[in-house]
């Protein structure tokens, strides 16, 4: 995503700015809108453009479920994230919740997003600014906000909301910047998308048939969230998946040169004998080829990278 465009587009005149509240109930996602003073709109672009300015010069990277480098941003597609049109949806005038922002679902709400509207060659186009919603649940429970008026201190009733013009995630033409690795995770609830590509990764190992007590093998995958990173992140190296134990002489060489607490069964059909949770990793690491020797020093490593 060009940066610079996006913020060129916040300098440009007659912008729309709408501001919505959403909160999950299930699968499904609620969301709020309430009206925004002009006055405020101008100082939340102000705020936005001034944060943006810190990330131009970074690199973008692809997303990985695994993790991030330190020093880069991220992009993807929005059809990366499986729940992105559902919170789009929730904007729509008619599926809008009008009822009043009271504190009960003031502690519900999850994110917001300010949702820029502009015109380009006579076509209007948008930009969505995401961002985590900040809460002040820590004072508000064991103190509380006030403003001073008159040289007298008042206590404000209501929970508060904390808008910042810090932006977690860009929207912009179908794709997505991520200056926030962990907000794409929570507002989109990827913890859910993940265990379904997952399912998906498994389904290849499956197919390859070298892993014994394979039930066990899947509901540790499915249990472990780190596993279901990396099992996400691999459907991106299908090649990895699909030729995964091709190549069993190899894999047994490397059980062996790396002392992995692994044994073979040596039937007809060598297979890897699954058998507890602490091999779990290890086994990930061969379906995904991480073990390695240098060439020069043949020194023995593996690549657990992002």
């Amino acid at each position: 995503m060009n940066l610079n465009r996006v913020i060129n587009i916040l300098d440009m005149p007659d912008l729309t700015l709408r501001l919505h509240f959403t909160r999950k109930r299930g699968t499904c996602y609620i969301s709020y809108s309430p009206s925004i003073e002009p006055e405020l709109q101008s100082e939340l672009i102000g705020l936005i453009k001034e944060h943006l300015r810190r990330f131009r010069e970074l690199d973008q990277i692809g997303f990985s479920p695994v993790g991030y480098r330190e020093e880069t941003i991220e992009f993807c597609t929005c059809d990366y994230v499986n729940n992105y049109n559902d919170v789009v949806t929730s904007y729509n005038e008619e599926n809008l919740d009008r009822e009043p922002l009271d504190d009960d679902i003031i502690n519900r709400l999850n994110f917001y997003c300010l949702e820029l509207t502009f015109i380009e060659e006579e076509v209007e186009k948008k930009i969505r600014f995401f961002r985590r919603v900040t809460r002040f649940k820590k004072l508000t429970s064991k103190g509380f906000f006030g403003w001073i008026r008159d040289n007298s201190f008042n206590k404000v009733d209501s929970n508060l909301l904390g808008i910042d013009g810090e932006v977690d995630i860009i929207v912009y033409e179908e794709e997505m910047l991520i200056l926030n690795h962990i907000s794409l995770e929570r507002i989109f609830s990827l913890a859910e998308q993940y265990l379904e590509k997952a399912q998906t990764a498994i389904d290849f190992i499956r197919n390859a048939d070298r892993i014994s007590n394979f039930e066990q093998f899947e509901n540790d995958c499915l249990n472990d969230r780190r596993v279901a990173r990396i099992l996400t992140k691999m459907l991106t190296e299908e090649a990895r998946l699909e030729n995964c134990f091709e190549n069993f002489a190899n894999v047994v060489n490397v059980i062996e040169i790396f002392e992995l607490d692994i044994d073979i069964d040596n039937s007809e059909i060598p297979k890897i004998i699954y058998s507890n949770k602490e091999q779990l990793m290890d086994v990930i690491r061969l379906v995904r080829d991480s073990y390695y020797k240098s060439i020069i020093n043949e020194r023995k490593g593996i690549d657990d990278g992002i």
